[in-house]
């Protein structure tokens, strides 16, 4: 799969080494808000995914990448024009196969659908998988199919960082994506895609939160934290963040 190169001018960022990133370090996770994230490495390769347009609600973004990663063109998750390279060019990957972006970070996108009638209502979804900083993560996007594929979880494999949606009504519910996280079992998992915003009302995280016991949540204030493959445990760790204030 190519991945398309976003030129700008006038950056003084380093080269990126081919490394992704030192497990001892993980990955930094920013939640932006709706489905859009930024991860991290120690290198400060940083891949964002998903960005909004300001009608959903929260703010304006301005961000800067390496890669950019789109899972389906809608615009509250495909507003492009909010991210502008770190360096030389910005990687943009929009489909499914492989790519090989920011300097040796490999993508895989998996095919899938934004509804329960196989994409017929909604269209198209491209899972995202990606290896930083030691840890397996893995974006689904607006996934609307209540069972993943037996194809699907093969491509998947293992998972340790799992950002999936929770809020129903164009997605899974928060109950269908309980036995997601139930199914690939990963050490870590973020909530997407939920609450009240300027187009649909969505179910609130509180519905998601409660499938688990209050010692696997952690509520942060803040909208970033750090994962590191050595503090994962058998049982998932369910962060909920604040989105970042782009206001």
């Amino acid at each position: 799969m190519a991945a398309l190169a976003l030129m700008a001018a006038g950056c003084s960022v380093k080269p990126l080494p081919p490394e992704t990133g030192s497990a001892k370090f993980g990955i930094d996770i920013t939640w932006h808000g709706h489905s859009c994230f930024s991860v991290v490495d120690s290198v400060s390769r940083t891949v964002t995914i998903d960005p909004f347009d300001a009608t959903v609600g929260y703010g304006v973004l301005k961000l800067r990448a390496d890669a950019l990663l789109i899972t389906h063109r809608h615009f509250d998750h495909d507003n492009r024009s909010a991210v502008r390279t770190r360096a030389a060019v910005l990687d943009l990957v929009e489909s499914t196969g492989t790519a090989t972006v920011a300097s040796g970070l490999v993508v895989t996108g998996i095919a899938s659908a934004h509804d329960a009638e196989q994409g017929q209502v909604n269209g198209s979804n491209t899972f995202y998988l990606f290896q930083m900083g030691g840890l397996r993560c893995l974006h689904l996007g607006d996934l609307g199919q209540g069972k993943l594929t037996e194809f699907q979880l093969k491509m998947i494999g293992a998972v340790d960082v799992l950002f999936i949606p929770v809020g129903g009504v164009t997605t899974i519910n928060a109950k269908q994506a309980r036995k997601i996280v139930d199914l690939l079992r990963p050490g870590v998992v973020f909530p997407m895609h939920y609450g009240d915003q300027r187009f649909f009302r969505l179910e609130p995280v509180e519905t998601f939160a409660k499938l688990f016991p209050a010692e696997q949540l952690r509520w942060l204030d803040s909208s970033t934290v750090r994962v590191r493959f050595s503090d994962l445990t058998d049982r998932p760790i369910v962060y909920i963040l604040s989105p970042q204030n782009h206001n």
